[in-house]
């Protein structure tokens, strides 16, 4: 599978709109322009100083034609939606002229620009940092309904030839929680599944719970959060025949059937995973990157799920490249 094609061919088809809110930045722009020229997805630029921007994109060798660009203006905003902010922000203290004020910075304004329905997704990250922009998603946009925990993914690309993963597979959380309870690791598992189906339509997402431990091969208090989490997962989706959930299972036990017919019985999960959910922060994150630096694989994340709305949390090292592929995901539905 070429999943940078499969990526942009079901964006293509979406004909989605994506809020840009780091127009400052020459790479943000030249993911504009290829977003634009290759017909992903039509995009907006919200600037403080329109010039400006022009400016950056001319010194970089960047095409601007076919692209819009906003000065930052409340106007532009859906005023039933302002007026639930500065509600909700009075409440944790802050006066309205603060509220209005805040929604003039280029972060709060794409998000409140998203939630009033002017375009399909958020793509910020490359200049802002992870709490920026998961505050202004907190503030601004919320949580999923059913969902209390946000949380991110890794799509994890496979070399060609790799000896052991032939399609990209899905790490999480990755990013976001430290710790998640086994509630936590049940809204992460729901909201993986649902990006999963996006990425993947008609194909069986099998979700191995992680741990180090196989099957009750090991017995320690830490374990029980995972088993718990297991059941909580299997009670969500019981009666769908296109999600398998299996836990707790080690790692060599999720995607190595050999190993996985020594450790385990009966699993429709076991050896074949391409959902892997990490018990806490310490695991995903080494995890990711040692599959990332070790293994070669192509780590296209982290990508926030659970809100209400598509935004993103791009890595503060992304490449044009990975914008304008994280911006395509983000606006598959």
């Amino acid at each position: 599978m070429d999943i940078r094609e499969h990526i942009l061919d079901l964006a293509k088809k979406v004909k989605g709109k994506i809020i840009l809110p780091e127009s400052f930045d020459a790479r943000v722009l030249k993911a504009a322009e290829m977003l634009t020229k290759n017909a992903i997805a039509s995009v907006v630029l919200p600037a403080e100083n329109v010039e400006e921007v022009k400016k950056i994109a001319f010194s970089a060798g960047i095409d601007l034609d076919g692209i819009e660009i906003i000065k930052i203006d409340r106007a532009l905003l859906n005023e039933n939606r302002i007026q639930e902010f500065v509600s909700a922000r009075a409440r944790k203290g802050m006066t309205e002229q603060e509220a209005l004020d805040t929604l003039n910075k280029p972060l709060y304004f794409s998000m409140m620009y998203l939630k009033g329905g002017k375009c399909d997704a958020c793509i910020s990250g490359a200049v802002y940092d992870t709490a920026d922009v998961l505050r202004a998603s907190f503030y601004v946009i919320g949580t999923a309904e059913g969902i209390k925990l946000v949380s991110s993914y890794f799509l994890m690309v496979p070399p060609e030839n790799h000896p052991i993963v032939k399609e990209p597979v899905i790490f999480t959380d990755c990013a976001v929680n430290p710790d998640p309870n086994a509630f936590g690791l049940k809204d992460i598992v729901v909201s993986t599944v649902e990006n999963f189906k996006k990425l993947f339509p008609g194909k069986r997402a099998n979700v191995a719970m992680l741990s180090f431990s196989t099957k009750g091969s090991a017995s320690n208090r830490i374990l029980s959060k995972v088993i718990e989490a297991t059941e909580l997962v299997r009670t969500h989706f019981a009666g769908h025949d296109d999600v398998n959930i299996d836990g707790e299972l080690q790692f060599d036990a999720s995607v190595i059937p050999s190993v996985s017919k020594i450790k385990t019985h009966d699993s429709a999960v076991a050896g074949n995973a391409n959902i892997l959910v990490f018990p806490d922060l310490n695991a995903g994150n080494i995890g990711y990157k040692i599959a990332e630096r070790f293994g070669c694989f192509q780590a296209l994340g982290p990508i926030i799920q659970g809100l209400a709305l598509p935004v993103s949390d791009l890595s503060r090292g992304s490449s044009a490249e990975d914008i304008y592929l994280i911006a395509a995901i983000m606006l598959l539905k």
